[in-house]
């Protein structure tokens, strides 16, 4: 739905909006977690982004040696052509010890054997390299059939432990009201028909803008109560590979 508009209005500072907090927290997180770890990366080091997707976030990585790939079964209305290693997370055919970093961003939870793809990444990433990770606790399901787990923070400390990963950074996307807010605009689809046609798709979301914009505002006001963040709706993760 966004990307129909922002392809109809073309702009940086449409984006900017429309992925602000206040209208879309989670994809906000995503992106300011990665332009941020991206900003600490050394030029001309190499990474893999795994599950790339579209490759959404290959313009905050101009200034390293960027490798995409994705197994390519994810949304039906992705463009995967620009991959350019078409593999699953368990077997990706490069040396090992290849990349400085991984980034993998919403992927773990379409994984069905998640520790068999974290001994990969510890396979082609290089001694003292770091797996950026972002990781779902509140979501709903996604990409199915492709959608099997959810994580708490302990789950990603441990799985990272038993594939000799020390988790160095874990970071909530927000508390319980966030969370809640996410939920509640999601709801949509069971009150209102034919959302699955596109055009009406478009007209709710334009029509509904304003409305999101102010219970956003709230939501984030409110979240700010929130001090433990065990409602949180994703986890943001920093793992290195130990020595």
């Amino acid at each position: 739905m966004r990307k129909l508009i922002l392809k109809v209005l073309g702009s940086e500072i449409v984006r900017n909006i429309l992925y602000s907090p206040f209208l879309d927290y989670h994809q906000w997180a995503l992106l300011r977690f990665v332009k941020r770890e991206a900003k600490k990366i050394a030029n001309n080091s190499e990474i893999i982004d795994i599950g790339a997707g579209e490759l959404k976030y290959k313009k905050y990585f101009m200034h390293c040696k960027y490798t995409s790939n994705d197994l390519c079964i994810g949304d039906k209305e992705w463009y995967f052509d620009d991959i350019d290693i078409k593999s699953t997370a368990y077997q990706i055919p490069v040396p090992s010890e290849s990349f400085d970093y991984i980034l993998c961003t919403q992927v773990l939870e379409h994984l069905d054997f998640p520790d068999k793809a974290f001994a990969e990444f510890n396979r082609i990433l290089k001694k003292g390299g770091k797996l950026l990770l972002t990781a779902p606790l509140g979501q709903g399901e996604h990409q199915i059939p492709y959608d099997y787990f959810r994580y708490t923070k302990y789950g990603l400390k441990k799985i990272g432990e038993r594939n000799n990963f020390l988790l160095k950074y874990i970071e909530p996307q927000g508390g319980i009201f966030i969370n809640l807010q996410y939920i509640l605009w999601q709801s949509k689809n069971i009150f209102l028909p034919f959302m699955n046609i596109k055009i009406i798709a478009y007209v709710y979301y334009i029509f509904f803008l304003p409305f999101k914009f102010v219970s956003g505002i709230i939501f984030i006001i409110l979240d700010q109560f929130d001090r433990k963040k065990d409602y949180t709706n994703n986890y943001n993760c920093v793992y290195e590979k130990n020595s």
